[in-house]
């Protein structure tokens, strides 16, 4: 039997239906903006808690099938990452650098 004798069956894989609301990915950009106005006007603690319950979110939203709110499931993460990482760094180094 020659590789020219079988037939070539169609093997469509289908993906798999992993897809969330798009409030998840609205819900992690509204609150990656309240914790940056929360940074202003309030405590720095209270705006990382609020950062990171918008990458928890976030990272809910990337489960998204469509690539613009992928995309800005990202963004949202990323935004809320740099001000985790900027304010916890800033808290480190008044708190640790300064005694």
């Amino acid at each position: 039997m020659n590789i020219e004798d079988k037939k070539i069956e169609d093997t469509r894989v289908e993906p798999t239906e992993r897809t969330t609301h798009p409030a998840w990915v609205w819900l992690a950009v509204v609150l990656a903006l309240v914790a940056w106005a929360v940074l202003a006007w309030s405590n720095g603690y209270v705006a990382m808690g609020v950062a990171a319950a918008a990458m928890a979110v976030g990272f809910v939203g990337t489960r998204h099938n469509s690539v613009a709110m992928k995309r800005l499931a990202v963004t949202a993460i990323i935004a809320s990452t740099v001000l985790l990482v900027v304010v916890a760094a800033y808290l480190v180094v008044l708190k640790i650098g300064l005694k």
